[in-house]
């Protein structure tokens, strides 16, 4: 019995602690403009987007502007699993809004918000897949309200800082023990906040350099830890309703801290180059707390804590943007992005089980007068992977890509 008790607390930590350890961050798909150049927009000086890549950037600005639109991602995972079967992730179309507005109060001060979703993502497999055990159905979102102030110190150099108000939450559907039709749900959500500081300096009229800081955001989602068909199941001589009690649940979960530095130039006519390195301090992720009202798998019931290492990396990711004006109405986008993932080898999980990804992107813009319109199309590719030895049973490879298409709209006042 106690054996069988240990197994099954074993499963339950594989299959819930990859959950959070996603991250999965979306900084490329912040507009359809941003997206065509690869998110390498730190140093520019002329885009709305700014105040979330780069709030110091706004300073230089002369009129408001505001701009709204919406981000489609589709992603396509197969596992081909060692026993010969393929399996294939749930085709879905995940939605991202983002709103950006920057309001110049006079010469030297401007006022900046953004909102958007830079983190989170959905992952959805058939609920009779190999891994069901580890995970079926997996939703983290993180949206980010984030108002900010540009102060300009000179003619060539902007300050800017702000707060970042976050609210995440997150849903976890899965099977749970091998053998019977026990299923489990975990949800829960927090409010959190950070802050950030930017500096951009202008080299010459036609460049510039950006630079920001985004601190670590600490989120402890509350919610629940529920279980369905326990009833007449018995594990050894317990009932599974003895072992599996529905309660309160909490995990803590940081988002990383991210350094961002980019330059951006116009010395040939039409044609703005721009390069950005972004740093995202994922290594301070070396474990992952759950705090349970009834601990699983124990009996009798009592409050309890699952600690499960994950050991994730630093990682530097280079983005490359090219924009070349066609004309004074329409502009040509190209971007490419170096994508390393931070996730530990041995504790890849089938919620996210993502490697390295390489984003191709282009875009096209109009303008007329004081209204933009923007396009972008990304197509994204992820190199092999394999389930990670330590949190998860499975053994086979994943592969896959998606799909993004973006819109959006802007007004210069």
């Amino acid at each position: 019995m106690r054996k069988r008790l240990m197994i099954l607390l074993m499963l339950w930590i594989s299959c819930t602690g990859s959950l959070w350890a996603a991250g999965f961050q979306l900084f490329n798909e912040g507009s359809a403009r941003v997206m065509g150049l690869g998110a390498a927009v730190t140093g520019r000086t002329d885009m709305v987007e700014a105040v979330w890549y780069n709030p110091s950037a706004t300073a230089f600005f002369k009129d408001p502007e505001v701009m709204t639109g919406l981000a489609l991602v589709m992603p396509s995972v197969e596992f081909e699993s060692d026993s010969g079967r393929d399996y294939e992730m749930t085709d879905m179309v995940h939605p991202l809004p983002f709103l950006y507005a920057a309001y110049p109060l006079n010469d030297r001060f401007t006022l900046n918000f953004s909102f958007n979703v830079p983190y989170g993502l959905t992952t959805d497999w058939d609920g009779d897949w190999e891994g069901r055990y580890e995970a079926v159905y997996t939703s983290l979102r993180c949206y980010f309200f984030t108002p900010s102030i540009a102060v300009k110190l000179t003619d060539r150099l902007s300050f800017g800082f702000g707060a970042q108000v976050v609210y995440a939450d997150a849903e976890l559907r899965k099977y749970l023990v091998p053998g019977t039709p026990i299923k489990t749900k975990l949800t829960g959500d927090d409010w959190a906040a950070g802050w950030l500081v930017s500096l951009t300096y202008k080299i010459r009229e036609d460049t510039a350099i950006g630079i920001i800081y985004r601190s670590q955001i600490n989120l402890h989602l509350e919610g629940d830890a529920k279980y369905y068909n326990t009833e007449g199941i018995f594990l050894g001589p317990l009932p599974a309703s003895s072992l599996f009690i529905n309660g309160d649940g909490e995990v803590l979960l940081d988002l990383p801290d991210t350094l961002s530095v980019g330059i951006t130039t116009r010395v040939i006519p039409r044609l703005t180059l721009s390069f950005d390195l972004l740093w995202s301090g994922w290594s301070t992720y070396d474990q992952l707390k759950f705090k349970y009202e009834y601990e699983p798998g124990e009996f009798p019931a009592k409050p309890g804590s699952i600690i499960q290492p994950k050991d994730w990396d630093d990682v530097l990711a280079v983005r490359f943007g090219v924009e070349y004006a066609l004309s004074d109405t329409w502009t040509l986008r190209f971007g490419y992005v170096y994508d390393p993932s931070p996730i530990d080898d041995d504790t890849r999980g089938a919620e996210l089980p993502t490697d390295d990804r390489q984003l191709f992107n282009f875009g096209m813009g109009y303008r007329k007068g004081n209204l933009g319109v923007n396009f972008a199309y990304t197509y994204l590719t992820m190199e092999d992977s394999h389930p990670g030895e330590e949190t998860s049973y499975l053994r086979g490879t994943y592969e896959g890509e998606a799909h993004i298409v973006a819109f959006d709209l802007s007004y210069r006042f």
